[in-house]
C-alpha cells in the first residue's frame, strides 16, 4: 500500500535583496511581486535575503516575510548574506577589496558581527522566530506542517565561488556528493551529501540551495551555463519531487526533467567534471522518443495572469494537470525575484504538489 499523501500548497521566492512588499518598506513595490502575495502552507525563500548582509537589510526582509501568509517560512542564505557566512566575515576582516564590511575589524568584532546576524535569524527569541521564520543551515531537515503533511528538505547556501562573495565553493570542490559518488577529477568536501533515494530511508521531498544545477535555468548573459555540476549529480541521485533555488537571475523560470530508468547509476560510473559538463549528465536524462531530444519540459508562463495573481502557478499533485510522479520526475524552479538590473520584476511560483502525511 503506497503511503498516504497531503496536497500541499508551496510558494517560493529567491533573491529579494531588501525588495518590499508594500510601501511601508523602502523603494516602490513591483507587480507580480506586490502584497498581497498567495497564501500557502510553506514559504520557501531560497537565499539572497540582502545586498550586503547589514542587520538593517535583515530587518527590511523580515518586515517582507512577515506580510506573506504562510504558517511555516523557510530561509537559507545567498552569498549576498555576507554576516551568515562566518568565514567570509573572518577571511575579510583587515581586507576587503569591494568595501562590504567595515576596513578593518578584530577576530572578537567579527565573531559579533556573525552572531548578531545569527541570534536575528536563529536564536529561539530573535526576531525571525517571533515572525514565525525558520533558518536552515546546510543539510537535511525534517519540516512538519500544520496540514498534517511533513516535508523532507535538503537545504544549501553554498554556491561555486564567484567575484569573492559568502558561501563559495571551488569548482573542483563537491559539496552535495561523497567520495563514491563525486565527479573523477572532484574534491569531496560535502560535510552533509545529498542521501540518495531509496526504499530504506524516507526520499528528499524538497531540495532548496540558493544556486542552480548545471544546466538548468543557469544562463547569464555571457555564458550558456554558470550551474553546479556537482549539484546535478546530487540531485540524480535524489531526484526530489521539487528542486528549487535562484541566484542567476536571468534563469528565472521552471521546468519539469523526467530522469532516465536506472539514473540513480550514472553518478556512481567514473566521470570527468569536464566530461560530465560536456554531456556525461544526459545519461541519467530519459530521452524523448523519435530523436526528439531530453524529455525535459519547460513550464510555460502567463506574464500577465502573473501580475494579477502575484504569482506562476503550477500543480504537480496527482489531481494537477502537470502531476509528476515522485522519484520519477523533479519540477525545477528558478524563483529570483530580481532582473539581472536587480529590479524586483519576477514572479514567485506556487507550486501545488503531495507530500507524506504525518
Amino acid at each position: 500500500m503506497s503511503q498516504p499523501t497531503i496536497k500541499t500548497r508551496v510558494l517560493i521566492i529567491s533573491d529579494t535583496h531588501n525588495a518590499p512588499l508594500s510601501e511601508k518598506g523602502d523603494g516602490k513595490p513591483i507587480a507580480p511581486f506586490k502584497s498581497p502575495l498567495p497564501s500557502a502552507d510553506l514559504l520557501i525563500h531560497c537565499g539572497d535575503l540582502t545586498m550586503t548582509g547589514q542587520q538593517d537589510e535583515y530587518h527590511r526582509t523580515l518586515d517582507m516575510l512577515s506580510e506573506i501568509s504562510a504558517p511555516v517560512k523557510l530561509v537559507i542564505a545567498g552569498n549576498h548574506d555576507l554576516s551568515l557566512d562566518r568565514d567570509f566575515v573572518s577571511s575579510h576582516r583587515t581586507h576587503d577589496p569591494q568595501r562590504r564590511q567595515p576596513p578593518s575589524m578584530s577576530e572578537e568584532d567579527a565573531d559579533a558581527r556573525v552572531n548578531a546576524a545569527r541570534d536575528l535569524w536563529t536564536a529561539p527569541d530573535g526576531r525571525a522566530k517571533q515572525e514565525g521564520v525558520t533558518y536552515l543551515d546546510e543539510g537535511l531537515h525534517t519540516i512538519p506542517l500544520p496540514n498534517g503533511a511533513v516535508a523532507t528538505v535538503y537545504a544549501s547556501p553554498y554556491t561555486p565561488e564567484f567575484w569573492d562573495w559568502a558561501f563559495p565553493y571551488e569548482r573542483h570542490e563537491d559539496r552535495f556528493n561523497g567520495p563514491g559518488t563525486a565527479l573523477s577529477d572532484a574534491v569531496s568536501i560535502a560535510p552533509y551529501p545529498m542521501p540518495t533515494r531509496s526504499k530504506a530511508v524516507r526520499p528528499v521531498d524538497i531540495v532548496m540551495t540558493h544556486g542552480p544545477p548545471w544546466k538548468r535555468l543557469d544562463p547569464t548573459a555571457r555564458v550558456e551555463a554558470v550551474g553546479c555540476p556537482h549539484l546535478l549529480r546530487a540531485l540524480m541521485r535524489a531526484r526530489p519531487t521539487l528542486c528549487c533555488f535562484g541566484h542567476i537571475h536571468e534563469g528565472w523560470g521552471a521546468e519539469r526533467v523526467m530522469w532516465a530508468e536506472g539514473a540513480e547509476e550514472v553518478p556512481g560510473k567514473a566521470c570527468s567534471i569536464e566530461e560530465w559538463q560536456k554531456g556525461g549528465w544526459e545519461d541519467g536524462v530519459k530521452a524523448r522518443g523519435g530523436g526528439g531530444g531530453l524529455d525535459i519540459t519547460p513550464i510555460k508562463c502567463d506574464a500577465e495572469a502573473a501580475r494579477e495573481k502575484r504569482a506562476e502557478f503550477i500543480d504537480i499533485s496527482k489531481e494537477g494537470s502537470k502531476a509528476i510522479t515522485p522519484g520519477e520526475e523533479t519540477l525545477f524552479v528558478n524563483a529570483a525575484i530580481m532582473d539581472v538590473a536587480y529590479r524586483p520584476v519576477n514572479a514567485p511560483w506556487v507550486v501545488d504538489l503531495d507530500l507524506p502525511a504525518r
